[in-house]
């Protein structure tokens, strides 16, 4: 399985070296990201089946650390590599480390778990994607064109539904929802989503605004979020070793109040703000996110044992993906609300507030239950 995930990757990546247009670059990102989608639950379930249940914390720390940390450098790699190449090496230089993975797990990855006899149902497949493709569409496009935008978006939710209902009729399902009546695993996960969501949403306006606001490059972009994607790395490992000694509490709390204390300069960036605050501000956020995934992820799955780590896993790596993708897709959207960029990078920052002050709300909730 890791081997045709590493693949399909490498295919990806080929594609995108040597496409002339815009579908050919899309179609390329799509094999990526399906191969990516797969290796994130396969990396967590494999190190969870090989760590013994106590060192759960140790091993999302360092899941957390991958999941979060890739993407929080990936714009600053990104900017140095279109700064000093262009944008199909991007792709290229991605085939020869692929090729060496692909090597090294032939020869050394072991086979660690029992083959069991599974049918992949396609119809979920197929509404799964409809369903969450045209949401996304449709939150993207509905500020320029409000009414095939709530279309597409009631077409979405409406197919997406029809997927979530097919779920419980299936004795194998695509994503076992009945996890969702686990209350732990429900309103860990549910904050999970929304954490990597104020992640992945604040990772892609912040480039936007160093380059269209402050009128910097790509690469000076990326630099501003290197010191907060080291933060994030650094602390995701020791929090997880925290959480297997004294659980969640503590790490949750403080994770709450310094990304609340990093919304408050982003209301206020403008052409004058200096880079060092967007650097020291962006640093406090991460920090903050990384002390709130580490801990939510672990907690979602303590109750879990079996089979279970693994339709678990799996769906709580589907809900955050999702999560990341609409929090982009809204982002983008809110910030083109007004014609000048920096009030619609405003507004976006408002939005994350009350989304950090919900994730507070849901772990009060669950702290004081527990």
């Amino acid at each position: 399985m890791f081997l045709s995930v590493v693949l399909l990757f490498l295919l990806g990546s080929i594609l995108g070296a040597v496409a002339n247009s815009f579908t050919l670059i899309l179609i390329s990102r799509l094999l990526q990201a399906t191969a990516g989608g797969v290796l994130m639950s396969f990396m967590q379930i494999m190190l969870l089946e090989i760590y013994p249940s106590q060192s759960r914390g140790k091993v999302m720390g360092l899941v957390s650390l991958v999941v979060s940390l890739a993407p929080a450098i990936g714009p600053t790699l990104g900017g140095l590599i279109v700064s000093v190449f262009n944008w199909r090496y991007l792709f290229i230089l991605t085939i020869p480390i692929t090729v060496i993975i692909g090597i090294l797990a032939l020869i050394f990855l072991p086979n660690v778990t029992k083959p069991q006899d599974i049918k992949i149902d396609l119809l979920s497949v197929l509404t799964s994607s409809i369903g969450l493709g045209t949401l996304m569409y449709g939150i993207s496009i509905i500020t320029t064109r409000l009414i095939p935008g709530m279309i597409f978006m009631l077409l979405g939710v409406t197919v997406t539904a029809i997927f979530a209902k097919r779920q419980f009729k299936l004795s194998f399902p695509m994503l076992n929802l009945r996890l969702l009546s686990q209350k732990t695993f429900l309103m860990m996960s549910l904050a999970a989503l929304l954490i990597f969501g104020v992640l992945m949403g604040t990772e892609t306006l912040m480039p936007l605004l160093v380059e269209n606001t402050l009128h910097q490059t790509a690469l000076i972009a990326g630099l501003v979020m290197l010191p907060g994607a080291f933060m994030l790395g650094i602390l995701s490992p020791m929090i997880g070793n925290y959480y297997d000694q004294h659980g969640m509490k503590i790490p949750f709390i403080v994770g709450i109040i310094l990304t609340i204390a990093s919304s408050v300069p982003f209301l206020f960036f403008n052409q004058g703000t200096a880079i060092w605050l967007l650097v020291v501000a962006y640093m406090v956020r991460l920090a903050g996110i990384s002390f709130l995934m580490s801990t939510t992820i672990t907690e979602s799955l303590k109750e879990l044992d079996g089979v279970n780590i693994s339709f678990g896993t799996a769906l709580s790596n589907a809900l955050r993906q999702i999560g990341g993708s609409l929090f982009n897709t809204i982002m983008i959207a809110i910030s083109s609300l007004t014609t000048v960029f920096v009030s619609g990078f405003h507004l976006a920052m408002v939005f994350t507030l009350v989304i950090t002050l919900i994730i507070g709300l849901i772990g009060w909730i669950y702290l004081r239950e527990s």
